[in-house]
């Protein structure tokens, strides 16, 4: 059973009571208040462009667009002419999900203590499934209200697809948020310290991930800087438009960015149907013009230095695994072996979930697959935690057991290295 501890108030002013409003009130408050602001923003700046370009039709569907768009963000396969497009910008739902995390700590800090119902860790799990179901409850409302497809019985399906993608994401961000925000993550991390050790080692491998394939994609824009110029100087978008493909290209680096990490982890991502990307060839047919495409590699078989890249899924394992060893500190290889592979696992399968998510449709026909290959996400898992395993036990080797006529490194002995301090 987990515990929710208090976590640190101001003492009430004279005359000024405790908190009394309960923690799944105040959760779903905040999820209503973060789902209307991100709905008012969207509407905001579609009825903002409908002034400023002066297009026809009725200010209401300037307003209406901007539901649209706010919906496709939340996961909702919008229908425009022939094509459907399900693939989501992630960085919107990532703000998102910042927000409703740091508000997680104004939720704890403003209810009370402990529930009256219910033990305080059913009621920390029933706010964050309260403030879930609020949260996809009006998304379905607003899919419904602007029919989010001309497609006769697509609107439900639709609907019901941002509505469930809306409530997991929400539930496991709000759920996460409140455990750490009540102060029950450092406690569980004390009692458990084999659970903080891995949980603490998978985040270390998974932003390890994340930087490396951020870094490789830096490097490809700069390498293709001219190729990603032209595409857009081709479409010749016009002042406006060139504001709105430039929003749309940085809305999408958290997509680049990881199909990126696909491509690092060997099987590659398909920019169409009979495509493929990746380290040992590239296959391309005709593509959208979109800047961010014109830092693909070129067709063909790749440079042989490119197989060098494919190294990054083995050293964020391996970080993984020593950072789970360090903040542990058990002996006997076995057992090193088994934390780091623990997190590996976790940490493979967090990146795995990342990039399911970051792939989907972005026209008609071919179009209609693109993001990560299936097979990446397999590979991922058993790279990283197998390298997060041999990692671990590298450490313990230099850290405990050594020959005599091998010196211990003096960075083992640094007590802070590899921990994260409070």
């Amino acid at each position: 059973m987990v515990v929710v501890h208090d976590i640190e108030r101001s003492a009430p002013a004279d005359g000024e009571s405790s908190p009394t409003r309960p923690l799944t009130v105040s959760t779903c408050l905040l999820t209503a208040a973060v789902a209307g602001a991100g709905l008012t923003v969207a509407a905001g700046i579609a009825v903002l462009s409908y002034l400023v370009t002066g297009a026809d039709g009725a200010s209401s569907d300037a307003v209406r667009a901007g539901a649209l768009v706010w919906m496709g963000l939340h996961g909702g396969s919008l229908s425009v002419s022939s094509a459907t497009v399900s693939l989501v910008p992630l960085l919107v739902p990532l703000l998102i999900g910042l927000v409703l995390w740091r508000g997680c700590r104004w939720a704890v800090a403003t209810s009370a203590a402990t529930s009256r119902l219910l033990p305080a860790g059913l009621s920390t799990t029933a706010a964050a499934l309260a403030g879930a179901t609020c949260y996809a409850v009006i998304v379905a409302l607003v899919g419904w209200g602007v029919e989010i497809s001309s497609v006769p019985g697509a609107v439900d399906i639709a609907v019901l697809r941002a509505a469930g993608l809306s409530f997991v994401a929400a539930a496991a961000t709000v759920g996460v948020g409140l455990f750490v925000a009540a102060g029950s993550w450092a406690e569980l991390a004390e009692r458990r310290p084999p659970v903080g050790a891995v949980v603490r080692g998978a985040a270390t491998g998974v932003q390890a991930m994340l930087a490396l394939s951020a870094l490789t994609l830096v490097v490809a824009t700069a390498w293709r800087a001219g190729q990603v110029l032209t595409i857009g100087a081709d479409l010749e978008p016009g002042i406006a438009g060139a504001v709105g493909l430039v929003l749309l290209s940085v809305c999408t680096l958290p997509n680049a960015v990881l199909w990126t990490a696909a491509y690092l982890v060997g099987p590659g991502f398909a920019v169409g149907a009979g495509t493929v990307v990746s380290p040992d060839g590239v296959l391309l047919g005709a593509l959208p013009a979109y800047p961010l495409f014109g830092t693909l590699p070129a067709p063909g078989p790749p440079g042989g230095w490119l197989s060098l890249l494919t190294v990054a899924p083995v050293l964020a394992g391996a970080l993984a695994g020593v950072v789970a060893v360090r903040e542990l500190g058990t002996a006997g290889w076995w057992r090193q072996a088994l934390h780091g592979g623990a997190a590996g696992v976790c940490a493979g399968l967090s990146l795995t979930l990342l990039l399911f998510a970051s792939g989907g449709s972005i026209g008609p026909g071919r179009m209609e697959q693109t993001g990560p290959l299936p097979a990446a996400l397999l590979v991922g898992v058993l790279t990283v935690a197998v390298a997060a395993s041999a990692g671990a036990v590298a450490y313990g080797a230099l850290c405990g057991w050594r020959p005599g006529w091998l010196p211990r490194p003096r960075w083992t002995h640094r007590p802070g290295w590899f921990r994260r301090t409070a």
